[in-house]
């Protein structure tokens, strides 16, 4: 009986060049790259992409009122500032008398005298 030899190891070595190489690690992408890539998806899905990337949307209502979608955390909060933290920023509401009216896991509603809505 003539023993046969398996090719197994011969088989993997010559595969990882064909097989694998797409699963190799990449680079990682810049900025610019993801921002094209996130273009052309919502474009295919016709999505918006800030739904996509998770980018805050404000809706400002004149200077009284605000809502503010896809934010993380609210990081200060008094009646002059608040400073709120979302996926791709800090976005600080300055004015008089501000007041979250209510807040969800994605959106809250700011009242009060509106000044400043700027991004850290």
């Amino acid at each position: 009986m003539k023993k046969m030899k398996s090719s197994h190891e011969e088989f993997k070595k010559n595969s990882k060049n064909t097989l694998y190489k797409d699963f190799r690690k990449k680079k990682k992408t810049n900025e610019y790259e993801k921002q094209n890539y996130l273009e052309e998806l919502s474009n295919r899905l016709h999505l918006p992409a800030d739904m996509l990337a998770g980018a805050p949307i404000i809706t400002a209502t004149g200077r009284n009122e605000l809502c503010l979608e896809n934010y993380k955390g609210i990081i200060e909060f008094n009646s002059n500032l608040i400073r709120i933290q979302t996926k791709l920023c800090r976005i600080c509401i300055e004015g008089k008398n501000l007041n979250i009216l209510y807040f969800t896991e994605d959106e809250m509603k700011i009242t009060g005298y509106i000044n400043t809505i700027y991004y850290q």
